[in-house]
């Protein structure tokens, strides 16, 4: 049974990766996969109508981030051109899309990598909006490595701590330039969720709309709630900031790899420039330890944890739920918090001196993405979707 997998635009290929990934799953479970490119495409629409083959079964159509709101120039959305339930993946925050989350159809399921984000859609647009929308974590990427013994682990690892991501400094607020009412009620939303370890940003946002006297359940202020955002934006830029201040400052041996660091002065870090996922992952291969800003997806996952682990290296990343419930804490991976900073970073200097805990990190850990968080354990969850969707498009099962 054929599937039909979009790819789009994506910095540093992240998403086309994951789209690699899964068609190699599906082919592996017995599907058809065809994977359709449409970054740089000119027509899109065309290009989405060559896809689609007339008479021929199609168990679902996916895409990460987009075509979730696509219409031809006949109306037809994408469940209609395929005859085929439609299910869309959104790796960044949910309700930053919330324009193209309005136009999307009802019988498209949408999957989330944070949970919490699956409670804010349905918060604000009803849980009755989609045919479904769930929680569904990243899996790793990459080919799995092991090094035989600690011997090995250091001759191959030249790399003491790898910081793979974009450098990002806080800068004005989105909304610098609105009156202060509106200023304020950011602000206060930003402190809030600063404040503590994790909260999830619509949580903050609406927590400071009751204290002004609000009711978040009022219709008339869920555009105002999809601001959230926002707060996810600007928490997650200062804090992502923070700790690479303070990297800078411990004097502990990086190489970064990402845009934006050139011109900076990081006496201890040498870059290895922008590299693309695929690269990115070769690096991890040759690190002991990868490190990891989670962002606001306290519940949720990045995909950069369990590819770090799958290649053999020792995953050191601010906490997430799902890490703590997935992974054995200081055995397969090392969790850091937000308000102990200073303790987290004394944590890394001890793992950076102590390569024998690296390596047995990286051997469990990887042990671990090994038997159950790659693409191909997600399959299941994404079937699961199209099912939902085929049946809210009062289709046959097929597949």
């Amino acid at each position: 049974m054929r599937v039909v997998l979009f790819k789009g635009p994506s910095q540093y290929d992240g998403t086309r990766t994951f789209i690699d990934e899964l068609a190699r799953a599906f082919t592996a479970r017995g599907y058809a996969p065809a994977v359709h490119d449409l970054a740089g495409v000119a027509d899109v629409e065309a290009a989405i109508a060559a896809a689609a083959i007339p008479g021929e079964p199609t168990a679902l159509v996916f895409s990460i981030n987009i075509l979730g709101e696509h219409k031809d120039r006949e109306g037809r959305n994408v469940s209609e051109i395929f005859a085929a339930p439609q299910v869309v993946l959104h790796v960044d925050y949910i309700l930053s899309q919330a324009s193209r989350l309005r136009a999307t159809p009802s019988t498209t399921s949408l999957l989330s990598v944070d949970p919490t984000q699956v409670a804010a859609v349905n918060a604000i647009f009803g849980a009755d909006r989609f045919a479904a929308v769930a929680f569904c974590p990243h899996g790793a990427v990459g080919e799995p490595w092991q090094d035989a013994d600690l011997e090995a682990f250091l001759q191959r690892r030249e790399i003491p701590i790898l910081w793979s991501g974009t450098f990002q400094k806080p800068g004005p607020p989105i909304w610098d330039s609105q009156p202060p009412q509106v200023r304020k009620l950011y602000e206060d939303a930003v402190e809030l969720a600063l404040s503590v370890e994790w909260m999830p940003p619509l949580d903050a946002l609406d927590q400071v709309l009751r204290a002004a006297g609000a009711d978040p359940a009022n219709p008339a202020l869920q555009t105002a709630r999809c601001d959230a955002g926002h707060i996810d934006a600007r928490v997650r830029v200062i804090r992502r900031f923070e700790l690479i201040s303070r990297l800078a400052e411990s004097g502990l041996p990086l190489a970064i790899c990402g845009h934006g660091w050139e011109g900076l002065d990081l006496p201890n870090a040498r870059l290895l420039g922008p590299l693309p996922m695929a690269e990115a992952v070769e690096a991890m291969a040759r690190a002991r330890i990868v490190l990891n800003t989670n962002g606001n997806f306290g519940a949720g996952s990045h995909e950069r944890p369990l590819s770090a682990l799958l290649a053999g290296a020792a995953a050191f990343s601010d906490r997430s739920a799902f890490y703590a419930e997935a992974f054995m804490e200081d055995e397969e991976l090392v969790l850091y918090r937000w308000k102990a900073l200073d303790a987290g970073l004394e944590r890394l200097a001890q793992l950076h001196a102590d390569p024998q805990a690296a390596f047995r990190i990286g051997q469990r850990g990887g042990a671990k993405v090994r038997a159950g968080h790659r693409w191909a354990d997600r399959l299941d969850i994404i079937l699961d979707a199209a099912r939902a969707s085929r049946q809210a498009l009062g289709l046959e099962s097929v597949g």
